[in-house]
């Protein structure tokens, strides 16, 4: 029997296009070309395929945090799906995920580039900050790091890390940021006076305990009446390991004003467990967000801008003020580096100088 030869157009060898190598993976040494190869026909030869983006995220985020911070995974996922996002658009795809989506591998630099060029635009209007931008792009390089471990390319379709060197920005030099007594006030009464707010009384007191205690949103978010105890020393809040920066535990010992500040908490708020609960479902907690909107709208109220960690700023600046003693704010802060004390969070503008402390000297002439 002849056999008729297939036309150019018919044939499969003759007009087949392999798809493009990468100038990422193609540039890269010998070693790791080779090993993506082979890895790569290997699993064509087995008929078998890289995991989807969706699997590498989830795969990716059980343990992208040392420490299995649940504010970690949620901010990293964020800002992985908002790169995802980019690259639909960037490949001319539909808007929203597709079933078995694969984009991320094995990692496009330009694309990349191109993403941060357009977050260093927000950062330039004023619409991102670049510690947010810092760490959007921090996400993505610890994504794609992880997925170029030689144990995981080849599942994850990614040999060598696409993300281009260079892309951090700069940190500004951070300065603490504090209110004045005046201002502080100010913001208290401002929030009693918030027509759109559910229980105006209620985010006072709460902005007055996030001031009193020096927390931090999520540890005072996490906070439950057990966490009320009984010292050797008298009453204290006891910030338990889960739910604090660096799982440290830490206690703040409280007296008779701090006790009646939580009693007029609790009363004016539905009984829970949580020391701040959702007023909508009592049986769950306050959320960063709602702490936020409470000190946003206090402070815009009292014409002062005010947002949760700068009561925290405040606390320290205040307590520094009365005592001068870095070590006792360290330890109610939980801060593992005193210097993050001293350096970032003692507002230089506290009103003090090393004149008016000498002053007295003068005086005694």
């Amino acid at each position: 029997m002849t056999l008729t030869p297939l036309s150019p157009q018919e044939g499969t060898l003759t007009n087949y296009t392999p798809p493009p190598i990468p100038d990422h993976i193609a540039g890269a040494d010998d070693s790791t070309f080779i090993a993506f190869a082979l890895e790569w026909r290997k699993r064509h030869n087995a008929g078998k395929e890289t995991h989807s983006d969706r699997q590498l995220v989830d795969a990716w985020l059980t343990q992208c945090s040392s420490t299995g911070s649940a504010e970690t995974v949620k901010t990293y996922r964020r800002h992985i799906e908002r790169f995802r996002a980019f690259l639909r658009q960037w490949n001319e795809q539909p808007f929203g995920e597709q079933t078995d989506e694969r984009l991320l591998a094995p990692g496009d630099p330009e694309a990349i580039e191109s993403f941060a060029a357009a977050l260093r635009s927000e950062v330039n209007n004023g619409l991102m900050a670049t510690s947010s931008y810092n760490v959007l792009i921090a996400a993505i390089s610890s994504f794609y790091k992880w997925c170029s471990q030689p144990t995981r390319r080849g599942f994850s379709g990614v040999p060598l890390s696409p993300v281009p060197s260079g892309l951090q920005l700069k940190k500004p030099e951070r300065k603490a940021k504090s209110l004045s007594h005046s201002n502080l006030h100010a913001v208290f009464h401002g929030a009693t006076q918030c027509r759109n707010s559910a229980s105006a009384q209620r985010d006072a007191l709460i902005l007055k305990l996030l001031y009193l205690i020096g927390s931090r949103a999520t540890e005072t978010c996490c906070l439950k009446w057990t966490d009320l105890i009984e010292l050797e020393s008298g009453p204290a809040i006891h910030f338990r390991p889960e739910t604090t920066k660096g799982k440290k535990e830490r206690f703040v010992p409280l007296d008779q004003v701090g006790l009646d500040l939580l009693e007029r908490l609790k009363a004016s708020q539905p009984e829970s467990d949580w020391m701040l609960p959702n007023l909508r479902r009592p049986e769950g907690h306050i959320s960063r967000q709602g702490l936020w909107k409470i000190a946003k709208r206090a402070g815009e109220k009292a014409g002062v801008k005010c947002w949760t960690h700068k009561l925290r700023h405040t606390n320290v600046t205040h307590s520094y003020a009365e005592n001068k003693d870095p070590k006792l704010i360290q330890q109610s802060l939980g801060h593992a580096d005193i210097s993050t004390t001293m350096g970032l969070y003692v507002d230089e503008t506290a009103g003090e100088s090393t004149a008016k402390l000498l002053s007295k000297h003068l005086q005694e002439e």
